[in-house]
């Protein structure tokens, strides 16, 4: 197991300062698509195309790219990580032959090629690896803060990178399982990806008064999972409860049109 130190908490887009939108109005820069994939065997290589942005109307951007390592935690929350500290890390099969250094005008766009080369020596139990593409200002510019303050202002963005080879996909979510928290007033529900392949899906859940016959939906809560994932998810009820005796029934469905997983929940609110 390789060693794993947690840089920081982010989603992919990730910013070195909390800006308002005036701030924006200075200096902003634009990456897409937020994810690329590839599909690729041992010994391939393949492509694909990365469009970055300068949005900004005022001031050029002096842009350095780099690569590191993304997970899930267990609450589903984004944890980066150096290149290469991760078992399933593509970084070091990543190369950019454009070079790691850009420059782009206000209001200039260019597109990059992002290259993987996949090792001819991984094994085909290997299916999945995943990256991230950082996007980082160096050139950071002058601005004021809400309160007037003077701050300097950089940006940075990152693009997640999924590979997968060409073993049979498993899709496969196991709950393992569901209680009610009283003082969040929430369902707690447990899961996990037992599959080979990244699964997205969203949880549906409903609530039955068995005591007065009422029965109400729950907003669906979308979920991005790993294998090898296990996520603790919160599903707010979204109401005051009554007293009464209830189940609680939770499906995720993550795109399988033959297999739907669910739970269910009795339990007395007093």
């Amino acid at each position: 197991m390789r060693k794993q130190k947690a840089l920081l908490l982010s989603f992919f887009a990730i910013l070195f300062l909390s800006l308002s939108q005036a701030l924006f109005a200075q200096v902003g820069l634009s990456v897409s698509p937020p994810r690329v994939y590839y599909t690729l065997n041992p010994g391939e290589t393949g492509s694909q195309k990365v469009l970055i942005s300068n949005v900004s109307k005022e001031h050029p951007l002096n842009l350095s790219l780099t690569f590191g390592d993304w997970k899930y935690d267990t609450y589903g929350n984004n944890v980066m990580f150096p290149p290469d500290s991760l078992d399933n890390s593509c970084a070091g099969w990543l190369s950019l032959p454009g070079g790691t250094y850009i420059t782009l005008e206000p209001g200039e766009s260019r597109e990059i090629d992002l290259t993987m080369t996949v090792p001819a020596g991984i094994g085909s139990d290997a299916n999945v690896q995943t990256a991230m593409l950082f996007v980082t200002q160096m050139n950071p510019v002058d601005g004021v803060d809400a309160q007037g303050a003077a701050i300097r202002i950089s940006v940075r963005q990152g693009i997640k990178i999924y590979r997968k080879g060409n073993a049979p996909e498993v899709k496969k979510v196991d709950i393992e399982n569901l209680a009610y928290d009283k003082e969040s007033n929430s369902l707690a529900l447990t899961f996990s990806n037992v599959g080979n392949i990244w699964i997205n899906g969203s949880v549906n859940a409903s609530l039955f008064n068995q005591t007065t016959g009422k029965e109400s939906n729950i907003e669906a809560i979308d979920f991005y999972t790993m294998p090898g994932d296990r996520r603790i998810m919160n599903i707010p009820l979204q109401q005051t409860l009554e007293k009464g005796k209830y189940t609680a029934t939770v499906m995720l469905d993550y795109g399988d049109e033959t297999t739907i997983e669910a739970a269910e929940l009795e339990f007395t609110y007093e």
